[in-house]
């Protein structure tokens, strides 16, 4: 539980926090999640690289990663 409130802490600090909430525009809000997280920039740099759609990319990562992309979605569903 510290270590969740220790990066909530350094959200809020380094503004990010508040870019997500002052954001109106969805594609700024995306851009400002992937410019303050490592892992997201090499995701989305493998994206565009792919010459897949967006979901096309999605199933095939998620099934070599050994995760159902079906039973994911639904997961986030809370279904």
């Amino acid at each position: 539980m510290f270590q969740n409130n220790t990066k909530l802490s350094q959200l809020q600090n380094n503004g990010f926090l508040q870019k997500c909430l002052n954001s109106s525009n969805p594609q700024e809000l995306l851009n400002n999640m992937i410019a303050g997280n490592p892992q997201l920039k090499n995701l989305m740099s493998m994206l565009n690289s792919s010459g897949m759609s967006p979901k096309q990319f999605f199933y095939q990562y998620a099934q070599q990663n050994g995760i159902n992309p079906d039973q994911f979605i639904e997961s986030l569903k809370g279904k």
